[in-house]
């Protein structure tokens, strides 16, 4: 792709930007594997041995949370350490540390404050790990931004690239779950007992951190990286990174009773609470040999797999589903873009994700 100075950033897209201009710049710059969800800062006699460290860095955007009216900034600070620590969970590694960037408005409160850092903290005990350090500075908006650092031991990790023709699709986490919640409470459906799974996401997601590190030490997937943007685009990164197709067969899929519940009370198919981003999954390919045991090591974390196809020759995302089969429709919210739900608002990925097309038109 040929690129003009005088083009805007929403002319090409986060992934394109990446690829013309970050890629061609920094490539020659990383120790390996630019692109993944984490990047290695060093590795083998580096650091000692045949360990390898590794680090990633995001903002927090203002989390749906506060959006459906849970304005408390600890959900604020959890999701800052889930975002961050998820990255590190996508390549198998133990957190370091966490360090913290706080944007902070003057009017802000002390328990605000203690609120916002509370959410940090407990969301990193929950990984085993702490805030190392940061800085803080005021400004007219709260914006919040953290670095992450882990460990990969023997040098085992996870990436992006390995997917082999014949694996198995997995998703590793709740299927659907996040979605189905938010729709549920935007429309203010009586949930009762259903409460606390379909909020578990909404409010305090949890990173695999500790799943991520024994799936890359028993070698369980051949690649692997975080769903926090969507099936679609999490897909469609495997697929170009390994030059393969992902077919992608929702038929069989079992969602859970909660995403049923709010799918009968909307009228919206639950596989389409699967297909956007929020639950916090991994996303990856399996070899089908090591799938049971890939099964019954996430089982002992509480946490579910399951297996929505398989990688395929060819190109692109393919979906299979209610008897069709073709290329998926780009349900995605990929920054600089005009239909980014950051610019074009929530409301119109919520339109997209339920009640568009599933397939490329």
């Amino acid at each position: 792709m040929k690129v003009s100075a005088a083009q805007q950033l929403d002319d090409l897209g986060e992934r394109a930007l990446i690829e013309t201009i970050f890629r061609p710049r920094y490539e020659r710059n990383s120790v390996d594997l630019f692109g993944d969800d984490c990047a290695i800062v060093c590795r083998g006699e580096a650091v000692g041995g045949d360990d390898t460290i590794v680090a990633t860095t995001d903002p927090c955007p203002e989390p749906m949370a506060s959006l459906l009216g849970y304005t408390d900034p600890y959900y604020r600070g959890w999701l800052l350490a889930t975002i961050n620590l998820s990255d590190l969970a996508a390549v198998g590694a133990r957190p370091l540390g966490l360090l913290t960037s706080l944007i902070l408005r003057n009017d802000m409160t002390v328990w605000q404050l203690l609120r916002l850092l509370d959410g940090i903290d407990d969301c990193c005990n929950t990984c085993n790990t702490r805030v190392i350090g940061g800085n803080i500075k005021e400004g007219s908006k709260t914006d919040l931004s953290a670095t992450a650092i882990g460990l990969c031991q023997g040098g085992r990790f996870l990436s992006r690239l390995g997917c082999q023709l014949g694996d198995l699709i997995v998703v590793i986490g709740d299927l659907g779950l996040f979605w189905a919640g938010v729709l549920a409470l935007q429309q203010g459906i009586n949930i009762g007992e259903k409460e606390k799974r379909l909020l578990n996401n909404i409010l305090t997601p949890l990173p695999k951190v500790h799943l991520g590190r024994e799936i890359a030490e028993r070698g369980l997937m051949t690649a692997c990286l975080d769903n926090s943007d969507g099936l679609y685009p999490s897909l469609i990164q495997l697929a170009e990174a390994n030059s393969v197709q992902m077919y992608v067969n929702l038929q069989p899929v079992v969602f859970p009773p909660e995403s049923l519940y709010v799918s009968s009370m909307t009228g919206v198919d639950p596989m389409r609470f699967a297909l956007g981003w929020g639950d916090w999954q991994l996303v990856g390919s399996c070899n089908q040999n090591n799938l049971n045991e890939l099964m019954l090591v996430a089982q002992s974390h509480s946490i579910d797999v399951s297996v929505i196809g398989e990688v395929r020759a060819g190109n692109g995302v393919i979906l299979h589903y209610a008897g069709r089969a073709a290329p998926m429709a780009p349900i995605d919210s990929q920054r600089f873009t005009k239909d980014s739900w950051f610019t074009a608002g929530l409301s119109s990925y919520i339109e997209k994700l339920t009640k568009g097309s599933i397939w490329e038109e």
